[in-house]
């Protein structure tokens, strides 16, 4: 049963002393069928006497503080050891077609049955609709199997779009990512949510974490080192189902999951405020590894 150690650190530095921070975190990973979180820790620097902690609607763990003296620094270290399992996947075969899957979706939100599903079709700020984007899945036959149509589109996906972590940053419109073909994980995330949410498929955010070191004889994961994205797709008599368009793979063991929304802005690890101070400098080290 595998286990990993988890260490993201944080650290903002200001060129002139900050007067005060307000922070909301979402760096606890999840508690799911296949993943357990065993232990979790935050060292906040400087100490933040008023941490609190609550759940959002998506079921995400949120921690709030503040530090209300100046301070030039503000470090923020989680800790983490995760419990992993690999998901179970059904077969392919047994999903059914993407005709059936949306119908099956369209009547479950409009008698009541899964009206939550809805807000995983439309369009965020971060995930617009656009023709580009639905086109993508041009030429693949929509009467295949849903999880098989998902694959097949992850592989276009690989032969299209080229991972490049300088052609785009976390304020790059959709729009630009889709015309240069270029960009990281959190693009292509959007890109592919785009996509099957135009389909009739709904479709979910995912951050997490990627294995520091491949298993052996395997290549390396791009996206490791630092806060990974993928997508999962609520598949009707399967349910929800992860897949990683970055990587063109079902995800496995070596995906934690921390937090799941619509886009990037329901699961954005920091966010904060800072008075007194202007554009600090970010630092951002993340460590995964497997433990005993």
């Amino acid at each position: 049963m595998p286990h990993y150690r988890i260490t993201h650190q944080t650290v903002y530095q200001h060129a002139a002393a900050a007067g005060a921070a307000w922070q909301m975190l979402q760096l606890r990973p999840r508690a799911e069928a296949a993943q357990e979180c065993l232990d979790f820790q935050l060292e906040l620097h400087p100490a933040a006497p008023d941490l609190s902690t609550r759940e959002d609607f998506f079921g995400n763990t949120r921690h709030f503080f503040s530090v209300r003296e100046p301070h030039r620094e503000l470090s923020i270290t989680s800790h983490a050891v995760v419990r992993r399992e690999a998901p179970a996947l059904p077969l392919a075969g047994l999903s059914p077609s993407l005709v059936e899957a949306r119908e099956r979706v369209r009547h479950a939100i409009s008698t009541g049955e899964r009206f939550l599903l809805e807000q995983y079709l439309g369009p965020t700020t971060l995930v617009p609709l656009l023709p580009g984007t639905r086109e993508l899945a041009d030429g693949l036959d929509p009467a295949i199997p849903v999880l098989a149509w998902i694959e097949e589109l992850g592989r276009r996906f690989a032969e299209e779009f080229t991972f490049d972590p300088t052609a785009t940053d976390v304020s790059t419109p959709l729009a630009d990512a889709l015309e240069k073909k270029r960009g990281v994980c959190q693009d292509f995330t959007h890109l592919f949510l785009s996509c099957v949410r135009q389909h009739g498929l709904p479709g979910a955010y995912v951050s997490g974490y990627l294995l520091t070191e491949p298993p052996p004889g395997q290549p390396r994961l791009r996206g490791a080192d630092a806060m990974h994205a993928w997508v999962s797709v609520f598949v009707p008599e399967v349910g929800w189902v992860d897949y990683d368009p970055t990587n063109a793979c079902f995800p496995a063991a070596g995906h934690i999951v921390v937090a799941r929304g619509r886009d990037y802005a329901d699961v954005s690890p920091t966010r904060g405020v800072f008075t007194g101070s202007y554009s600090p400098l970010l630092r951002v080290e993340v460590t995964v590894e497997p433990t005993t």
